[in-house]
Parts: structure tokens; C-alpha cells; sequence
């Protein structure tokens, strides 16, 4: 089954240039582990918030590739990164009716 992650992002308002840079690094570690990127989208009227879809083919593919991102230390050094311009962030998981 099918599993899509979709996450809102907000960081703070004279932060939308770092997130700008910081995506560019997230989408390429997000390639070298094979994660599908529906999607990135920013709010026209909130230019500091952000949106972006994740596709898994299964369960299984949903925490292989979040565990081996997760221990990844160029992530753990990027999401340092976000944590401190990010106001805040929410995850919804979506699965087929």
C-alpha cells in the first residue's frame, strides 16, 4: 500500500533564503536515498511557508528509508540547520481510500 507523507513547514519570516538553500541540500540527499519527492510547493501569500509530498511504496519502504535518512549525518546536520529557523511543522501520513 501506497504511503504519502505530507508535510507544512513554517520558519521564521527573515529565513525564506536559507530555506531556499537548505531544500536544494535536502533534495539531494533525498535522491541519494532513493526517496520519491511528489512535490514543493510555497504559499504565494506566505512566502515562508512551505509544503512538499513524499511518496513510499509500502510500510516496509517508509521506515527503511526514513531509518537510513535518519542516520544519515549530513541530515542530522541539515535538520540541525532547519530546527533553528523553523517555527512550525506538521506531518500528516496519507494512505489510498
Amino acid at each position: 500500500m501506497t504511503i504519502v507523507m505530507f508535510y507544512h513547514s513554517k520558519v521564521k519570516e527573515d529565513s525564506v533564503e536559507k530555506m531556499d538553500g537548505l531544500r536544494k541540500e535536502f533534495r539531494q540527499l533525498y535522491e541519494q536515498h532513493g526517496i520519491d519527492v511528489i512535490g514543493r510547493w510555497k504559499s504565494i501569500e506566505n512566502p515562508h511557508e512551505s509544503y512538499y509530498m513524499v511518496s513510499y511504496v509500502s510500510e516496509d519502504d517508509y521506515q527503511h528509508k526514513t531509518r537510513t535518512l535518519h542516520e544519515d549525518e549530513n541530515y542530522l546536520k541539515l535538520s540541525s540547520q532547519l530546527n533553528e529557523i523553523r517555527t512550525d511543522f506538521n506531518a500528516i501520513r496519507l494512505v489510498p481510500l
